[in-house]
């Protein structure tokens, strides 16, 4: 049976409808129709609410104590856990680790249904490392961080099925040439916990790499020598004209200017990420680990315990939304095509995910005033206010 979303406030490429019903049919979205035009189905009244595409994660560790870097079994509790935020489909993050250990781990995602019930698909797994910089390593065990090197390469590739993002330092010895075989491959690679100037960016990028992971943290930016200024990662990035770029807007992260600046600088090539971890949800207090980083959840941030580093974030995608448009100003369809269309054209899925139009996937989210989830829409599936499917 058709379901059929309406009452809402819906976002559209275009803008934000209330005149216009959402027609679900086998998993698609069937149709955009006129209000009221369509009743062949089970009708739903959102009241008002807010219908979203349903939220997109690029970069996501953990949430409500379960962690991707713990498995698949952890894996599903997290994809679980986010679909109840909205979030209808994630890349998970794993922290940096030993080749053989991310081996592992890759070769047990490989093996997990994707569309698990009641959970957000897995898109594919984000290695964050282990090939970055030390000096930028952030919530990373230093110990665990390498140069790439051909067998390494070798390794990865043999899960190129599931393996879809490495973040990466450019500048790193080896690190262009892993990044023209991973972009040959089919990886989307990223410049990230790094200390690059503009010339090992420009190289990795005419190898292949698109994408940058989350502006301001972990990135080297200018110094001098001598009169002359250098921009580094940061800034090189910004000035970037053809790469696309994260924020995590937790409002702890980045103050508002930066994410201002950031707005300005990428516009529509700007995707917002939670960098959720196991924090995300726990009390101020609770401790969590990232690899073999030790985390507590701070004041509304993760913090690494004994250093003076953020240990990701503890909010999920809405909250960034909430604090981009209702703290910052955002307006609504700008801040939702940033979690949703932008990740979706960052993993080559524009027009089936990331938006409302016939033919897309049927991932939905409906959302109270300010962000608050009220339910989802699963691959076409309802999942109500409570937790309970129709």
């Amino acid at each position: 049976m058709d379901v059929i979303l309406t009452g809402g406030r819906v976002v559209l490429a275009e803008g934000v409808r209330d005149d216009v019903d959402v027609v679900v049919s086998g998993g698609r979205v069937a149709a955009v129709a006129a209000r009221g035009s369509r009743a062949d189905g089970q009708v739903i009244d959102v009241g008002g609410r807010l219908v979203t595409p349903g939220l997109i994660d690029l970069h996501v560790h953990g949430f409500a104590g379960a962690c991707f870097d713990e498995g698949p079994g952890q894996g599903v509790a997290v994809l679980r856990g986010l679909a109840g935020q909205g979030v209808t489909s994630v890349q998970a993050s794993l922290v940096s680790a030993s080749v053989g250990r991310l081996e592992e781990l890759l070769a047990g995602f490989g093996g997990v249904d994707r569309t698990v019930e009641g959970g957000a698909e897995l898109l594919g797994v984000h290695l964050e490392g282990p090939f970055l910089a030390a000096a930028q390593c952030g919530a990373h065990d230093p110990a665990a961080l390498r140069p790439p090197t051909t067998a390494d390469i070798d390794v990865l590739l043999e899960h190129r099925d599931v393996l879809s993002m490495i973040t990466l330092a450019p500048e790193l010895p080896g690190a262009v040439a892993a990044t023209a075989r991973l972009a040959a491959a089919g990886v989307v690679v990223a410049a990230g916990h790094s200390e690059a100037r503009g010339d090992d960016l420009r190289a990795a990028a005419d190898a292949g790499l698109t994408h940058v992971t989350h502006l301001w943290s972990g990135q080297s930016s200018t110094v001098r020598q001598g009169p002359w200024r250098l921009p580094g990662l940061l800034e090189e990035s910004l000035a970037a004209d053809h790469l696309t770029a994260e924020v995590i807007a937790d409002g702890r992260h980045l103050p508002p200017a930066l994410l201002e600046i950031a707005r300005r600088c990428v516009g529509e090539r700007l995707c917002v990420v939670s960098d959720g971890t196991p924090g995300t949800g726990l009390p101020r207090g609770a401790r969590y680990r990232l690899g073999t980083v030790t985390c507590e959840v701070g004041d509304g941030v993760g913090l690494v315990v004994g250093a003076d580093a953020f240990g990701g974030s503890t909010a999920a995608l809405p909250a960034m939304l909430r604090h981009l448009t209702g703290d910052l100003g955002w307006p609504v369809p700008e801040a939702v095509a940033a979690a949703t269309a932008t990740p979706a054209r960052v993993l080559g899925l524009t027009g089936r995910k990331g938006v409302i139009a016939p033919g897309a996937d049927a991932d939905l989210a409906v959302f109270d005033e300010g962000f608050h989830p009220w339910a989802t829409v699963l691959r076409g599936r309802w999942i109500g206010p409570e937790g309970n499917s129709a």
